[in-house]
């Protein structure tokens, strides 16, 4: 098995608000400098890291979340969660990424996480989160 990446803990709720999860640098986690999401203060960063756990608690499936949380919160690869949960990388990627469809993409824990948060990212910076991320 390959080394994991280390990115986040499984269980947020055990993390202390300072350790800044998504600070890019030590002056970040302290609220000394602004991030690139915006989040340069301790209660912008609280705010973001409570909406992003609301958004996995409540957006996704039970399926979904369950391989959200390996790949991202964890650090394991598809491969190796498909492995664990016995089932195809393929289908890990349709978890997380959705699967093409009509022209369109349906279905994706990243998809309906990004509807979930939209709100904070409008609200954040004042613009349609798609318009942020350059989709017109």
């Amino acid at each position: 098995m390959r080394k994991r990446r280390e990115i986040l803990s499984a269980d947020l709720d055990r993390i202390d608000a300072s350790a800044g999860l998504w600070a890019a640098s030590a002056e970040d986690a302290r609220g000394d400098g602004g991030h690139a999401l915006g989040a340069g203060t301790k209660a912008a960063r609280d705010r973001l890291r409570e909406a992003v756990r609301a958004a996995v608690a409540t957006a996704l499936t039970a399926k979904q979340r369950e391989v959200v949380e390996a790949h991202f919160f964890e650090g394991l690869s598809q491969g190796d969660i498909a492995r664990s949960l016995g089932i195809t990388q393929q289908v890990v990627q349709k978890r997380l990424y959705g699967a093409p469809r009509g022209g369109r993409v349906v279905g994706g824990a990243m998809q309906r996480l990004r509807a979930a948060l939209e709100p904070l990212v409008e609200a954040r910076f004042g613009e349609p989160a798609r318009a942020a991320r350059g989709c017109v």
